[in-house]
């Protein structure tokens, strides 16, 4: 169905459509809405939170006059409601004071703040209370404005009604199709539209499955591995080790060792917490690629985490006849010429660097090894451009957490995971807690004595500066009020993402060798800082911050054996279930998929509609897709390349990496 053959859609509405990435009916019906407002049942305020959006009955207790200052003017109701007394205020909009009265029943709809501890509602929809406008459930699509709610509403429910769609998974017992985005865009309850989104979600996930199994069927095919020599050949670098390998290490090691000598590329996850061992891991298994004749490079998001790899690497590789060299954004373009000349010539055998080593001028004579630390810190697209460096590449990423995008492939199969269990006994980690705004006088004196004693501190803070309407401590901020304030006799130091780099360097080194105290910072310290001392993370905001990057960041403090370690997470208010989850769960993977089954998989595959539909994919909606997926993959592949969503979602897949 073509956008114009919809009733009221001239060319100017089907630009506004088409800007929106609707180009014909099929692309309408994907514009799933982001929310639905449930006008079916009314909200009690005694149970109400901030930010929440309410269906209200009542009567006007008080109706104010229209008050004008400058260029703004308002008015306001006080409506008095079975469950509580509401304040709703209207800013220039005098036009709707003549529809109201004092004594009136009115029905109202809007969302809930909460100011000094009064409750309001700015700028509701309002009618009378029998009025039949709010009712019902209302899908909210994101138009970014573009296309009016209300047009859009209308435009969806007619092509939903008109449509006609091919469904790939057509199976006894599951919703047609057409009745799916039917009820999305009309639903009669939210039980329908949560069914609705679930059955369109499984249509979309297996379509994306097939769609990647068919794009990686010419993949799978070649290669033949040159990794041909026993792992023996590095014993002698694994005895020059100060420690010995744990047997998860050496599990890990053989993993990717017969993984580098299969007939089909490597595609493989190093979990384990923080000091674990995984760089180890990722050198000798770089070192055994070098003895086999081919090259290795590792990527890291920081340059001072580049640098610290860097340095691991130069001493496990000194006198074994490995090379390695490092690559920064801030090396010289006389050093990034003679870096460059080593790797393209073969005389570099491993390149450590940041997103340096991305660029087209990075070229390798013969890379067989790719390594991304800290994954979830790069993009698809980054670890795409990396391995397209050289054919047929083994790949390796490491992660304390694992983000549920990745926990969905290791699910789904294509990526295989081998954990690293820590070292540390179960009294070494982190004592975790959560403490509110009146706990953090408490707090800060008890940093304030563990300083005295020599013990570092970090101090984590969600935004740089002050933002208005963000009420959040901004690392500036709590800087200079601490070095002023309670730790005006300590050394402060304070550090953040844009910060020039070679200041950051300097200020995280000064911290290394401990003549910091408290270190102020974003969360550019979750990695890629190595400070003994540290003993005390205190996150402010906490509840700002994902699972994963809070477990990073407590895995900065206890590296020293036998110095008892702790972790704050401080949150104003709200719930905090969440983070409770830190306060008893210390290992990473599980902690992951603790965070997903709360989030969900994310842009799995390249997972979202059009109209970025919030529905979670689970791992029942990951498994049932797969089973489907696998009873598909048996039809020959042009006629599921015939399919619009398959064949929409080959097309996209044939240019990223799905490590």
């Amino acid at each position: 169905m073509q956008l114009e053959e919809l009733k009221g859609v001239g060319q100017k509405t089907a630009d506004k459509l088409r800007a929106l990435g609707i180009r014909d009916g099929r692309d309408l019906l994907d514009f799933l809405p982001s929310a639905y407002w449930d006008m079916t049942r009314e909200g009690d305020l005694r149970a109400a939170e901030e930010g929440e959006y309410l269906l209200l009955k009542g009567r006007v207790r008080k109706l104010t006059k229209i008050v004008r200052t400058g260029r703004l003017n308002f008015f306001a109701a006080t409506v008095d409601t079975p469950t509580g007394v509401i304040k709703a205020v209207w800013f220039n909009a005098p036009y709707l004071r003549n529809n109201l009265s004092e004594g009136q029943d009115v029905a109202l709809w809007g969302k809930l703040s909460v100011k000094k501890g009064a409750r309001e509602l700015i700028n509701p929809g309002f009618e009378g209370a029998e009025g039949e406008r709010l009712k019902g459930i209302v899908p909210i699509y994101p138009t970014k404005g573009t296309v009016g709610q209300s047009l859009m509403r209308k435009l969806a429910a007619e092509c939903a009604a008109k449509q006609m769609v091919e469904p790939l998974v057509d199976v006894e017992g599951v919703m047609p199709l057409g009745k799916a985005y039917y009820d999305a865009h009309c639903p009669a309850s939210m039980e329908a539209a949560d069914a609705a989104l679930a059955r369109i979600a499984l249509e979309g996930l297996t379509a994306r499955l097939v769609a990647y199994r068919l794009s990686r069927e010419g993949e799978l095919a070649r290669r033949k591995s040159r990794c041909d020599r026993p792992f023996e050949i590095m014993d002698d670098m694994v005895a020059s080790l100060p420690f010995e390998l744990s047997s998860s290490q050496r599990a890990a090691i053989a993993d990717i060792v017969r993984d580098m000598r299969g007939d089909v590329c490597m595609n493989r996850m190093i979990v384990g917490d923080v000091g674990s061992g995984k760089t180890v891991v990722a050198l000798l298994t770089a070192a055994y690629v070098a003895r086999c004749g081919m090259q290795s490079v590792l990527m890291a998001p920081t340059e001072i985490l580049a640098r610290q790899h860097y340095a691991a690497a130069s001493r496990l590789f000194e006198g074994s006849g490995v090379t390695c060299e490092l690559i920064t954004g801030s090396d010289t373009a006389a050093q990034k010429r003679k870096i460059r000349a080593g790797v393209a010539s073969g005389e570099t055998d491993v390149l450590i660097g940041t997103h340096a080593v991305l660029s087209d001028d990075v070229v390798f004579a013969d890379l067989g090894y790719v390594i991304v630390d800290e994954l979830h810190k790069f993009g698809v697209r980054q670890k795409s451009a990396l391995e397209k460096k050289s054919k047929g590449v083994d790949v390796v990423v490491m992660s304390a957490t694992p983000i549920p995008r990745t926990l969905a492939l290791a699910e789904y199969g294509d990526i295989a995971v081998s954990a690293i269990e820590s070292r540390k006994s179960a009294d070494e980690y982190a004592d975790t807690s959560i403490v509110s705004d009146g706990e953090l006088a408490e707090v800060w004196k008890f940093v304030g004595q563990k300083a005295a004693e020599g013990e570092q501190i970090y101090v984590v803070c969600p935004r740089v500066e002050d933002s208005e309407g963000m009420e959040l401590m901004s690392a500036k901020t709590v800087y200079e009020e601490l070095s002023k304030g309670e730790f005006k006799d300590l050394s402060v130091g304070l550090v953040y993402g844009s910060m020039a780099e070679k200041r950051k360097t300097e200020t995280m080194e000064r911290f290394a060798r401990g003549e910091i105290s408290v270190l102020v910072a974003t969360g550019v310290v979750e990695v890629g800082v190595d400070c003994a001392g540290a003993s005390i993370m205190v996150v402010l905001h906490a509840d700002r911050f994902g699972l994963a990057s809070l477990h990073q960041l407590r895995g900065r403090v206890g590296r020293r054996k036998g110095m008892r370690s702790y972790c704050f997470l401080h949150a104003s208010s709200g719930d905090v279930s969440r983070l409770s989850i830190l306060e008893s769960e210390r290992d990473g993977l599980r902690l992951a998929e603790k965070d997903a089954e709360i989030r969900g998989y994310g842009d799995f595959l390249g997972w979202r509609q059009s109209g970025g539909s919030a529905f979670k994919i689970d791992i029942s909606l990951l498994k049932e897709s797969k089973r489907l997926a696998d009873v598909l993959c048996g039809t020959p592949s042009e006629e599921l390349l015939a399919h619009r969503s398959v064949r929409q979602f080959y097309d996209k897949l044939n240019n990223i990496s799905m490590n």
